[in-house]
C-alpha cells in the first residue's frame, strides 16, 4: 500500500479541482468554472469555448446524423431576448449587445494563408432583426485596434458574417486612423439570401490571405468574393474564428418595438487550414468529417 504525504494529498485533491470537468454528450464540456466548450476532431482546432456565461436553452449538442450536414453531431444555438453576459473584461450587458458565441482555439498568426470554413442552417422562422447587426460567425483580432462606436468602445473584428436586410454578408472591417483611435468603414459583400438558408445547410469558407493580400469567400464551394486588398491595415497579435449568435445595439430594437424576437441557428463542420482544400467539402470532398 502506497503511503501518501499530507501535501501530496492536497496537491491532488488541488490538481481535480482545477482540471475538473463535466461531459453530458460526446466532446461536450463545462471546465471548473462553468465555461461550455467542445473539444473537436478533424477541424484544425483543439476546441470551441464560450468565455461568457450561458442559458440552459441558448445551446444544444445534438446527436443526428440524418440531419447533421456530416457526421454524428451538429451545433444549435438559440439566443432569446434578455440573452447578454460578461466575462473578466467585457459585458453584453452594459454595451447594447447579446450573444451565444463561442471562440476557437488556437488563434493564428498574420502569415500565410489563414482560411476557415462552416455551415450553417436556419430555423424555418428565423428573422434578421431591424437596424440589429446580428453577426454569425467573425474572424476577430488579439491585440488589434481600439476605438468607440455608437458612443460604446469598441475592439473591431477583421470580419463578421451578418444577417441582415434579407441576405447574409460578409463584412469586412476596413480600418483607417490610429490604433487607439481607429475608424472602422464596413464594406459589404453579399453571400446568400436569407430566406434560401431557412431549413438548409449552406457552406461558408473564407480564406485572408496576408502574403498576397487578398480576401476570398466561398458559397456552397463557389468562390463569389474576391477582395484584393490586404486583409489588415492595423497587424494584431493573431486572429481567431468565432461562431454563433451575436446581436449589437440591440436597443436601435427594443426602444421602438419592445423585445427582441428568439433567434435559431445551426452549425456544423467548423474548420480551419491554410487552404480552401482544408476547410471546404465542395472543393475537396475528402475532408473527414468533424465532431
Amino acid at each position: 500500500m502506497i503511503k501518501l504525504s499530507m501535501s501530496e494529498i492536497f496537491k491532488i485533491i488541488f490538481f481535480l479541482l482545477i482540471f475538473q470537468t463535466y461531459s453530458f454528450a460526446n466532446g461536450l464540456l463545462f471546465d471548473q468554472n462553468d465555461k461550455l466548450f467542445i473539444k473537436t476532431t478533424n477541424s484544425g482546432f483543439t476546441f470551441h469555448k464560450n468565455f461568457m456565461g450561458q442559458n440552459k436553452h441558448n445551446f444544444g449538442y445534438i446527436k443526428d446524423n440524418s440531419k447533421s450536414r456530416s457526421g454524428n453531431y451538429y451545433q444549435k444555438f438559440e439566443l432569446r431576448n434578455g440573452d447578454c453576459f460578461s466575462d473578466e473584461n467585457w459585458s453584453d450587458c452594459d454595451n447594447d449587445r447579446q450573444r451565444i458565441e463561442f471562440s476557437s482555439e488556437p488563434s493564428q498568426p498574420i502569415s500565410g494563408k489563414q482560411c476557415y470554413g462552416y455551415s450553417i442552417k436556419l430555423s424555418n422562422n428565423f428573422t434578421d432583426i431591424r437596424k440589429v447587426s446580428t453577426t454569425l460567425g467573425q474572424i476577430h483580432q488579439k491585440g488589434g485596434p481600439t476605438g468607440i462606436a455608437n458612443s460604446l468602445s469598441s475592439f473591431p473584428p477583421l470580419i463578421q458574417i451578418d444577417a441582415r436586410k434579407g441576405n447574409l454578408y460578409l463584412n469586412w472591417h476596413k480600418l483607417s486612423g490610429s490604433r487607439d483611435n481607429v475608424k472602422d468603414e464596413s464594406k459589404y459583400y453579399k453571400l446568400k439570401t436569407l430566406k434560401s438558408m431557412k431549413d438548409v445547410w449552406t457552406d461558408i469558407s473564407l480564406c485572408l490571405d496576408f502574403e498576397n493580400k487578398r480576401i476570398d469567400a466561398w458559397v456552397d464551394g463557389n468562390n463569389i468574393v474576391k477582395i484584393l486588398e490586404s486583409p489588415i491595415f492595423f497587424e494584431p497579435k493573431s486572429i481567431y474564428f468565432k461562431h454563433g449568435i451575436y446581436q449589437s445595439f440591440i436597443s436601435n430594437y427594443t426602444t421602438f418595438k419592445g423585445e427582441t424576437p428568439t433567434q435559431i441557428v445551426y452549425y456544423d463542420e467548423v474548420r480551419r487550414g491554410n487552404s480552401i482544400e482544408d476547410v471546404d467539402i465542395n472543393v475537396n470532398p475528402n475532408l473527414k468529417f468533424v465532431d
